[in-house]
């Protein structure tokens, strides 16, 4: 049997690319609700500080 002129990671890489493509629907791509409720939730509770000592501090307030 002749080599193949790719390497085994593009063939994987290709196989699995089309088995996506045929198999997902643009549908299947969105987030649910509660995802998105979930980043949001973390976003209004996230922020950072700029201190002269440490420099910039991230915080979770909870």
């Amino acid at each position: 049997m002749p080599m193949m002129d790719y390497s085994t990671l593009i063939y994987f890489v290709n196989n699995i690319q089309s088995e996506f493509e045929s198999e997902t629907k643009p549908m299947d791509l969105e987030p649910s609700d509660q995802c998105v409720k979930n980043i949001l939730d973390f976003a209004r509770s996230y922020d950072v500080f700029e201190t002269e000592l440490t420099g910039h501090v991230e915080m979770n307030l909870n």
